[in-house]
């Protein structure tokens, strides 16, 4: 598990820095989807991590759940707005709140040991 915990560090580390060097300039009509799905991808990492605390994290899962996890929080802010709502606060919401609750028990896994 500490092996894993470590190459998710650096593999973070080095996509935060090939993301900081390379410019990559996204249009302002797409920001939303991105923050969206942003926010998703790291919400499914940190879901994961929580597994591989709990001795239940399967690879192939969590590989199909990363990519469905984003694409439909992409689709329900393509398609609220397409229908004039702004879902995007509720995705955002509700994936900060999983997020959270995510953390406080790899946070508590981590105070207890």
């Amino acid at each position: 598990m500490k092996n894993v915990v470590i190459l998710c560090v650096i593999a973070g580390l080095l996509g935060g820095s090939i993301g900081y060097i390379v410019p990559v300039v996204i249009p302002t009509e797409y920001n939303k989807l991105f923050s969206v799905a942003i926010l998703a991808g790291i919400e499914s990492v940190c879901s994961a991590i929580k597994l591989i605390m709990r001795d239940k994290f399967k690879g192939n899962i969590f590989i199909i759940t990363f990519f469905a996890n984003v694409i439909i929080a992409v689709l329900f802010v393509f398609i609220g707005d397409s229908l004039g709502l702004d879902l995007y606060y509720v995705i955002l919401l509700a994936l900060g709140f999983k997020l959270l609750q995510d953390l406080d028990v790899v946070k508590t896994y981590i105070f207890t040991k």
